[in-house]
């Protein structure tokens, strides 16, 4: 089972308040995740999604693939995920920017349905046709001054290169900084495609490795019906093989409590 951001917090502390997951849910899914009747995942997309603000995502963006000092992630959220890994919770690869890791001391998923370059292929199948960061470029290029051309990185751990758009990143990052008074408004707009970016990460990396299920409370609200995770986009999913459950769905199907 792949677990999406929005469940990871109550899977760790099924008590925590203000929680979408009802806490007898997430204790059964904690239980049965704890005592190997479900293997548990997440994918390293989340990390980047959940253990760093919107200004430092930001930061991390403008700075990745260079040896610029990086934003610190959140230690709280660090403490969460580390007591995930100690769950038994395992680390699927879906390479963001480069192949940087925020959180050291989770295992990685083992390539046990497909072959590394099967899997590969996989999330590359998945993702491309996605949008991707190309709305962060656009928005990008709107600003003054213009975006600098790409970087090039290759990629070893993850096995292959991923362009880095140091140029639109940049230029997002100086806009941030200089335009303080248009805060609200540039992260109205950039929060959303950071978001829906990673959702295309975080999916594409259990659709790689053949996972039966990803788990989430997302239903794309915040980027509307073009969201992947729209309820209109379910069905597509399905056809992939994708299928998409919620906590207490998940918990019921599998009779877990």
């Amino acid at each position: 089972m792949t677990f999406d951001t929005n469940v990871c917090n109550w899977i760790d502390d099924p008590n925590k308040p203000q929680s979408p997951v009802d806490p007898a849910d997430a204790s059964a899914l904690r239980a049965a995740i704890a005592e190997g009747r479900i293997e548990g995942f997440i994918s390293e997309a989340s990390l980047f999604v959940e253990c760093l603000s919107f200004p430092d995502k930001l930061a991390y963006l403008a700075v990745a693939g260079t040896s610029d000092p990086r934003p610190q992630p959140d230690p709280l959220t660090i403490t969460m995920y580390k007591g995930l890994a100690r769950l038994g919770i395992k680390l699927l690869h879906a390479p963001l920017i480069g192949a940087e890791i925020f959180i050291e001391g989770f295992a990685w998923a083992g390539d046990e349905r497909f072959s590394q370059n099967e899997r590969l292929a996989r999330f590359s199948s998945f993702t491309a046709p996605l949008p991707r960061h190309k709305p962060l470029e656009t928005y990008a290029k709107t600003l003054v001054p213009a975006p600098r051309p790409h970087r090039v990185v290759n990629v070893t751990k993850s096995g292959f290169g991923i362009p880095i758009p140091a140029g639109w990143a940049g230029a997002i990052k100086q806009e941030w900084d200089n335009n303080t008074a248009d805060r609200k408004k540039i992260e109205k707009e950039v929060r959303p495609h950071i978001g829906e970016w990673c959702d295309g990460l975080i999916v594409g990396s259990h659709y790689a490795y053949g996972n039966d299920v990803f788990c989430t409370t997302d239903k794309g609200r915040n980027a509307g019906s073009r969201s992947l995770l729209h309820p209109s986009k379910r069905a597509a999913l399905e056809a992939l093989g994708i299928r998409v459950m919620t906590p207490a769905e998940l918990v019921h199907h599998y009779s877990m409590r």
